[in-house]
Parts: structure tokens; sequence; C-alpha cells
């Protein structure tokens, strides 16, 4: 049976800082010019055509293999956030939807996203975060220019998420509260 998802849920966006085009180094080359380098996150859901192209690509695996690896050498390159997105970026840029299936707080603006305690899981931060429907990326370079993109679902407009992180073991119990008095009309 055919799914109704007529893209990916894959975030690739062009980042011109040292978190992205930073990492691009020109051994990719001729395969993956730097204009194709492409981030995004490491959580992502696929449909059965992408999912055939990832198994059977060796060209463009083979570069990242060799050359997108942490290190000075490799521009601390994370083959996890660069793969794919440059992949469908070069190959199908209009199969994915650009937007990941899980939320994540980067807004602390440190190495780690955000992290919820007991304290901070309540109802209304999961329906908040149920009620997002833009795609919001913040490069990393020196501008730190936000980048906006509505979650579009078959043409519509969509909440972005169907899983949020990183909450501590120390939530469990209240999200599991949150959860057994949960309905959704």
């Amino acid at each position: 049976m055919a799914s109704p998802l007529t893209c990916q849920l894959l975030f690739s966006f062009d980042d011109p800082g040292p978190h992205g085009a930073g990492r691009y180094s020109e051994h990719m080359l001729p395969e993956i010019v730097k204009r194709d380098w492409r981030k995004g996150a490491q959580w992502f859901t696929v449909k059965r055509q992408h999912a055939v192209l990832i198994l059977v690509d060796t060209l463009y695996y083979g570069k990242f293999k060799r050359y997108c690896k942490p290190g000075n050498e490799y521009h601390n390159c994370y083959s996890d956030e660069h793969y794919l997105p440059t992949l469908f970026n070069m190959v199908d840029p209009t199969g994915i939807a650009n937007w990941s299936v899980t939320r994540v707080d980067w807004s602390e603006g440190k190495w780690h996203p955000k992290v919820y305690r007991a304290v901070d899981t309540s109802f209304e931060l999961l329906k908040s975060i149920a009620s997002i429907d833009e795609s919001v990326h913040v490069t990393s370079n020196a501008k730190h220019e936000m980048q906006r993109r509505p979650c579009m679902w078959n043409g519509m407009k969509r909440p972005c998420y169907l899983f949020a992180r990183k909450f501590y073991p120390e939530a469990l119990d209240t999200l599991m509260n949150i959860f057994s008095n949960f309905t959704v009309i």
C-alpha cells in the first residue's frame, strides 16, 4: 500500500557557518560540490524509494565514509548530520519535507540541546511542542540568521513534530501521568 506522505521528513538546510559549510572538504569533489552541501537532524523518516537509494548508494556514501569524520583534518564533519541532507539535496530536493520529526530545543546556544527535567515537564510544554507548525534553524555563522519554513504535509501547513527530546529519566513519571490522561479529539 502506498503511503499518503509525498515527502520524507528530513531536515536539510544550507548553513554557511562552521557547523554547516565549514565542515565541507574539497576531498568530496567532483561528486559533491560545496553549493550542494547541507546539514540536518539525525532523526528522520524516509519513504521506500529513498530507502532503496540509500541502500544502493556507494558513490556519495564512499566520499562521506572517507572524508566526513570528526577531527581537524576532516573539519569536524559528522556524517549523520550531513550525508542524507546533502544526498537528497542533490538527487531529489523537492522530494523532502525539510523538517525533522523530532523537536530538539537548541535555544540555550550550547553544544547539546536543552534537557527537560521533571520540573520542566508539563502538559503545557507538550501542548506547545505539538502546536509548532514552523521549522526554525539558526545558522552557525556570526550572523546567526534565522531560517523559518512552514511544515507542509501534502500541501497543508501542519504541526511539525511527532517526538521530542531530551528528557531526563526523572521526567518519566510526569510524562506517564500526562499521557495517561491525554485524549486526542
